[in-house]
């Protein structure tokens, strides 16, 4: 008897709140692969997610971040798409939520990346689109001090990208604001924001000593070296930290 009553009562549940438990634990598996920094399985999982609620905000930008980190790990020849996956998997995120910032954060990322295939002079609408999403992630400033960090990593990161390339050769193109001073304010932002994460600590460490603070530089990237792993990517940075450390003359 008792199982005809559960039974009854599992079939009284509508379908779609079946489907978002179902979602959420998705959710929740895509989460825990990637901090255990399992990308394979943190896809797979939202990839599912994505087949139950192909317009989940939730979903979306995480399959957006999933994206970048495959393409990051990924052969040379397939990574232009795979960013390019992320791009339109973040701009599905903001039309399900315009006032998400995470939506605005993984967009500016995959741009990024799509930009490096172009190089600046040739993708001066990716740059500006880039910095735009990061600008505006920071004035919502709704999803999280990781979140906000992100932001600022990227506006900042942007900012001494474009440094490499000389001032009058970007004018033209109106990505003259890019500079020095501002690539390192808003990395330092990040590293307070999110102290203690490789990859902040490395970019404001290259600020630094772009910017002629070597002693402060070199003291943050000493420091990289005993962090804690927690992102694809951190061990082959730590070693880009030894390899600057040693290049800045310690």
């Amino acid at each position: 008897m008792l199982r005809r009553v559960l039974l009854l009562f599992a079939l009284t549940i509508p379908a779609s709140a079946v489907a978002a438990q179902d979602t959420r634990a998705l959710v929740s598996r895509t989460d825990s692969a990637l901090a255990r920094l399992d990308v394979p399985a943190a896809r797979a999982a939202i990839e599912a997610a994505y087949r139950q609620a192909p317009r989940d905000y939730d979903v979306l930008w995480r399959l957006a971040r999933v994206f970048v980190l495959t393409g990051d790990a990924a052969p040379k020849s397939a990574q232009e798409q795979l960013y390019r996956n992320a791009q339109a998997y973040a701009d599905q995120a903001i039309k399900a939520n315009p006032s998400g910032a995470e939506g605005y954060v993984r967009r500016a990322a995959a741009a990024g990346k799509v930009g490096l295939f172009k190089g600046v002079l040739d993708a001066a609408d990716l740059v500006e689109a880039v910095k735009a999403d990061a600008e505006k992630a920071i004035a919502l400033n709704n999803a999280g001090a990781q979140t906000t960090a992100a932001a600022h990593y990227i506006l900042g990161r942007t900012h001494l990208k474009l440094t490499e390339t000389p001032r009058p050769l970007r004018m033209p193109l109106g990505l003259g604001w890019g500079n020095v001073a501002d690539a390192t304010k808003y990395l330092k932002t990040a590293t307070e924001l999110r102290p203690g994460f490789i990859m902040y600590q490395l970019e404001y460490a290259r600020a630094l000593l772009k910017g002629g603070q070597a002693p402060q530089a070199k003291a943050l990237l000493g420091a990289i070296a005993a962090l804690a792993v927690q992102e694809p990517g951190d061990e082959e940075r730590k070693k880009e930290a030894a390899d600057a450390l040693r290049e800045a003359g310690n």
